[in-house]
């Protein structure tokens, strides 16, 4: 490949990739790219997304590298310990879904200066939105536009903000009498730990989508963040995002 031999795992008649052995040379830089490519994910996502490619890279090589990336030492340190919560519990796909908004005022693009973060509580499968404002009638649209495509869920739940209360709940409600709102509490991890968690991981995956890109133009790789975001593989759930 370009000139370089590498060396390949033996094919079978059936596979469709070729499956790399990795030297020793090249062992960091191939942790590094994978890593920034899923937005400083953990060990599991790392593992899954290496092993679709790579053949000989351990777990111990993975621990080594992830103990010397500085932000997720950071996101480490930033972790509060010993707090255990009862989860919540989610019979099946759209039976409880998470709003939240991601601040990018210091970030914006445009016109653009927060990010809706719409998440299935069971699938972890999420959609984004850029907004202007987080003004009720604009953050209304946005999940109307969700509920028209998904149909709506049994449970919408949202922090206690005033971008989700008053007129969005009255409108909401009106086209849904049947749609139950549920306001977490402020940093409540048995309500809002998901959607926080993965607000966290939506805007490293986007710094990282930027980088890579050298634009500033966030909205631009919104989409790109929420596919890949979508197609990593979750510890929790035991699988990718992914609707199938």
């Amino acid at each position: 490949m370009a000139g370089i031999e590498k060396l390949i795992v033996p094919m079978q008649e059936n596979d469709s990739e070729v499956i790399f052995y990795v030297t020793q040379e090249d062992l960091f830089d191939v942790l590094y790219d994978i890593h920034l490519a899923i937005g400083h994910g953990g060990r599991d996502r790392i593992i899954k997304e290496l092993y679709k490619k790579y053949k000989n890279i351990t777990q111990k090589h993975i621990k080594s590298f992830l103990n010397i990336c500085e932000v997720c030492q950071q996101k480490k340190k930033s972790e509060k310990k010993g707090v255990v919560v009862k989860p919540l519990i989610s019979q099946h796909l759209n039976s409880r879904c998470q709003v939240d908004l991601i601040d990018f005022q210091s970030h914006p693009d445009g016109n653009y200066k927060f990010i809706m973060v719409y998440q299935d509580h069971m699938t972890k499968f999420v959609v984004l939105k850029p907004l202007e404002t987080k003004r009720a009638d604009e953050v209304a649209l946005h999940i109307l536009e969700i509920f028209l495509l998904f149909d709506d869920p049994t449970i919408l739940q949202s922090d206690n903000g005033r971008e989700f209360c008053n007129k969005l709940i009255e409108s909401l409600q009106k086209m849904w009498p049947e749609l139950k709102l549920v306001h977490g509490k402020p940093r409540h991890s048995q309500s809002q730990g998901s959607v926080e968690r993965a607000n966290q991981d939506i805007e490293n995956m986007l710094t990282t989508w930027m980088q890579q890109n050298n634009s500033n133009k966030w909205n631009k790789g919104l989409q790109f963040v929420q596919f890949m975001k979508n197609c990593a593989y979750h510890s929790g759930i035991k699988r990718t995002r992914k609707l199938d």
